[in-house]
């Protein structure tokens, strides 16, 4: 029936989409006389979307709405969800309808907050020592290194990857991260997170190794 199906839209100079995980020569219960008519057309292997395509997604969705969605909540958003588009927009929608029914504006913190309880949180107790453990031992340091007063740029860096990922990661505020890492004060923790997250954008391989790292706790 499918195969009369196809003939019929196909001499109608229909267009035909048809999505599957593999390519018609590789699908074994696939009968020989509609493998070959799938070959007739265009096969386009379709990856997730990476973070520049979540990111315009999101920004056009947003637009279609009269919003101005800012580069660093459009980042944010799209980094919670690794390929499903309607996720991705579910999330928005959710910022944008809290942004609208409070008045306050679209910024990271109030998505985080609007977010919060879905998005993966790690339990601050078991999980802060993980994450800085990881990434010391990712950067090839100690973590007492890490933690250290040391402001190399070879423990300064790291460290401010250890910050920005316990707040990502977890609920712990700026006070108490900064308590982590010597008593560090809050304002140089702020500042910690928002240079990753402006390095990342112009970084692919901090990004990815950011993300691996968020993905191995989540």
């Amino acid at each position: 029936e499918f195969f009369h199906t196809f003939n019929t839209l196909y001499t109608s100079q229909k267009q035909i989409i048809i999505s599957s995980d593999s390519s018609p020569r590789k699908i074994p219960t696939l009968e020989e006389r509609l493998r070959s008519r799938f070959q007739w057309g265009l096969i386009a292997d379709i990856q997730p979307p990476d973070l520049e395509t979540k990111v315009a997604i999101l920004r056009r969705k947003a637009d279609t709405e009269g919003l101005l969605l800012e580069d660093d909540v459009a980042l944010f958003i799209a980094r919670q969800v690794r390929s499903n588009i309607r996720e991705l927009e579910g999330l928005l929608n959710r910022v944008l309808a809290f942004s609208s029914l409070t008045g306050e504006p679209l910024t990271v913190e109030l998505a985080r907050e609007t977010l919060k309880d879905i998005l993966p949180v790690v339990d601050r107790r078991s999980a802060a020592a993980e994450i800085v453990k990881f990434v010391a031992r990712h950067y090839g340091l100690k973590v007492s290194e890490i933690k250290s007063r040391n402001n190399s740029r070879q423990i300064v860096f790291p460290r401010k990857v250890a910050m920005t990922l316990l707040r990502n990661l977890t609920d712990l505020s700026y006070p108490e991260i900064g308590k982590i890492f010597n008593d560090k004060h809050h304002s140089t923790v702020i500042a910690a997170v928002k240079d990753i997250e402006k390095m990342r954008e112009k970084d692919p391989d901090l990004d990815r190794t950011l993300q691996t790292i968020q993905d191995h706790f989540s």
